[in-house]
């Protein structure tokens, strides 16, 4: 779904989800001349059949895992990355690291007084950028960034940001070669600046959300409309992830993140290759374009989670390429109601599940209930008594 900007306040863009249909895509890679990187060769065996539409999903039940891995050590090695992370971070793997959106302040306070966490790891979106002078500076590192740059500071192995980047600002997606020219790395050395504002500002640690809810038509750097366009997008986002590692303290992880049930896509189409991809990401809220049983029913978190581009679909991708899942976002709606049962589903999902990091979408607009008793009571109970005690376990 489409997200709110945290500074440079452009507007709102719609809230939105959609639908894709089950199945399991396997990409392997060809290097692409002249590029250096791999162009995908695609096998899709699930003989899926094109459909369209709108919603926001669920998950399902599956592979184990503990609420939260203790630090053992003081760095994690990641084989994805060839570094060690400070071990309190969210990984490559499955450490169910519970962040929030928002920012560091009074508002975070409150919604650790709601659920009787303190968060560590916060969500923010850099993704409403006009230029690439924008782009290659996110406001969270300008003029202290709204709080970020000393929170992180503060604690800097335990503190973590989850920031939301496009591939390219709004005005180069007029250009109907960008995705061409992204992929043949006409865009490495903006990539690269970003990843060095964001290195001295602190946020080397980060988990970037590249390009994020690309299968999304709301989106200035979707994949596009045909398997070619999405082919070189996905070599785009291989291009800009070797850029920004290149930069010395760039210590990232790379989430490629979908955006539940929209738009009858094969996932392999636009998977960039495992060598660039560290998170199979998902935006997955409790709404749907298509017919759904109402909340409380018994019924409804199976329609949610199994419908097509859903959680389970996404989780089956992740686990084929051997790579956690990244609740990038999730929550309840205000259109749907508070759904206590939704919550509890995600949790036991989370808990059952190779979970990298998962983030309620707190801002409290779009039409999404942010964790606050006053609004959605049932919701908070619900959080408190999963989420949250599953932390403290």
């Amino acid at each position: 779904m489409a997200r709110p900007q945290h500074r440079r306040n452009a507007g709102h863009r719609h809230l939105t989800t959609g639908l894709v249909v089950v199945g399991l895509f396997v990409g392997t890679g060809a290097v692409a001349a002249g590029t250096g990187l791999p162009s995908r060769v695609f096998a899709d065996s699930s003989g899926r059949t094109s459909a369209t539409g709108q919603t926001t999903k669920a998950q399902a039940k599956g592979s184990g895992g503990s609420p939260k891995v203790a630090a053992t050590s003081t760095t994690v090695p990641s084989a994805a990355t060839g570094y060690a992370r400070p071990a309190l971070l969210a990984q490559a793997g499955d450490t169910k690291t519970a962040c929030i959106t928002g920012q560091p302040g009074p508002a975070l306070r409150q919604a650790e007084l709601q659920t009787g966490i303190t968060y560590s790891c916060i969500e923010t979106f850099t993704d409403n950028d006009r230029t690439w002078a924008e782009w290659v500076r996110p406001w969270i590192t300008v003029g202290g960034g709204a709080g970020f740059v000393s929170w992180v500071a503060a604690d800097p192995t335990g503190h973590q940001l989850i920031d939301t980047q496009n591939l390219i600002p709004d005005d180069q997606a007029t250009d109907p070669a960008w995705t061409a020219e992204c992929a043949a790395g006409d865009f490495n050395s903006y990539a690269a600046q970003f990843a060095t504002n964001m290195v001295a500002a602190g946020f080397g640690y980060s988990i970037i959300r590249l390009g994020h809810e690309m299968n999304g038509n709301w989106e200035t750097d979707s994949v596009g409309n045909t398997v070619a366009e999405r082919q070189k997008w996905g070599q785009c986002f291989a291009q800009e992830v070797t850029a920004m590692r290149s930069v010395d303290g760039a210590h990232f992880l790379f989430d490629w993140s979908i955006n539940a049930g929209y738009r009858d896509l094969p996932l392999a189409d636009f998977y960039p290759g495992d060598a660039y991809v560290d998170i199979v990401g998902i935006s997955f809220y409790d709404q749907s374009g298509y017919p759904l049983p109402p909340v409380g029913s018994p019924q409804r978190w199976q329609a949610l989670s199994g419908e097509p581009m859903g959680l389970d679909e996404v989780y089956a991708f992740a686990a084929r390429h051997h790579k956690p899942l990244g609740i990038g976002e999730w929550a309840t709606v205000t259109t749907q109601g508070d759904d206590a049962s939704y919550v509890t589903h995600m949790a036991d999902f989370i808990a059952d599940h190779d979970v990298s990091y998962q983030a309620w979408f707190n801002a409290g607009d779009l039409h999404i209930y942010p964790l606050r008793a006053t609004e959605d009571p049932q919701s908070v109970a619900a959080y408190k008594s999963t989420i949250a005690k599953d932390l403290k376990a």
